[in-house]
């Protein structure tokens, strides 16, 4: 995949997310389509860094004001991002709360592979038909698409009793969903060797991609999320009323790295399968869905550890508002 298409993917899986949780989304697909390759924002990364400390350093040696001033919140804000997040996300081990939370992530993984399994097209903008691959596959579909007119032509008979009809259509729903189980346990396979695909790039990233980016990473949200600008509260934290900016920004910048590793590398396992994995299953790997799951679960537990560092409050009802919106 190419750059601007995995930035692209990344924006759909962070509108998804928005989505979910009743946000405002803000799409920046000018700034995208112009946006430097990673080194450049690295070298950008550090040289305003580096800025910001001279500026800092200067109003210090000069005395000049004993309030802190911007540039020094941003800074001290943009530290304790990173400490915490390299705290989050060490290198070369999974945190035990990222760990736990690889189980609700395939379980997620499942039911969207299910669920794409079911539809007669496959993923991806053309929607192509799908090739029915057994017997079981093309019955589920035929009967799918028939059952509500095969219901409608039972009650058309004359029954001797209510009985009878609610028994039929009983059985021609047992039917469909026989042919439905049938079909997908033949799928199992296919779906655990993806879980274990998905389970080992998730491993990696965490463990090996993201942790020498924690500070970069720290460094784009706080600016874009122009936390220094709101109203801090006991020192250098975000505050209640900062969260929906610091949020937006912190799972724009997440997914961007996540879809940029992940779908990498998650299709260069597929592909290198040989056979193993149908045409329509590499074409669900790019699923945005499927990433905007993994920022759903694990960025919920990056704010949870963020608070307990201190470093963020969150609103009374934030995870209230993300479990109606997933469920």
């Amino acid at each position: 995949m190419s750059t601007r298409a995995k930035l692209s993917l990344a924006e759909l899986a962070l509108a998804l997310h928005e989505e979910q949780v009743q946000a405002r989304v803000i799409h920046y697909k000018a700034e995208l389509e112009t946006s430097p390759e990673l080194d450049a924002i690295t070298a950008q990364v550090v040289s305003e860094l580096q800025n910001l400390q001279r500026a800092v350093a200067h109003v210090t040696a000069q005395g000049q004001s004993s309030a802190p001033d911007r540039a020094q919140v941003e800074i001290e804000l943009i530290n304790n991002l990173k400490i915490s997040l390299t705290r989050l996300f060490p290198q070369g081990k999974m945190a035990s709360f990222l760990e736990r939370k690889l189980g609700e992530v395939s379980k997620r993984f499942a039911r969207l592979f299910f669920a794409s399994e079911l539809h007669e097209k496959m993923a991806g903008g053309k929607k192509e038909p799908k090739q029915m691959r057994s017997a079981d596959q093309a019955l589920f579909h035929v009967f799918s698409r028939a059952e509500l007119e095969l219901t409608k032509n039972l009650e058309g008979f004359e029954y001797a009793s209510p009985e009878v009809l609610a028994r039929a259509k009983e059985m021609l729903q047992t039917l469909v969903k026989e042919y439905r189980n049938q079909f997908l346990g033949k799928t199992t396979p296919e779906l655990n060797a993806l879980v274990k695909i998905l389970s080992e790039v998730l491993h990696a990233f965490f463990t090996q991609e993201l942790p020498p980016l924690v500070g970069e990473l720290a460094w784009e949200v706080v600016r874009e999320a122009r936390l220094a600008e709101g109203r801090m509260q006991g020192g250098y934290k975000v505050a209640v009323d900062a969260f929906p900016a610091f949020r937006q920004a912190f799972e724009r910048r997440f997914l961007h790295r996540l879809v940029t590793y992940a779908a990498d590398a998650m299709l260069r396992r597929v592909a290198a399968g040989e056979g193993k994995f149908r045409k329509e299953t590499i074409r669900f790997i790019a699923e945005p869905q499927i990433f905007s799951d993994v920022c759903d679960v694990m960025c919920d537990a990056v704010y949870d550890s963020l608070y307990n560092d201190g470093f963020l409050d969150l609103p009374q009802d934030w995870r209230a508002r993300l479990s109606t919106a997933s469920g």
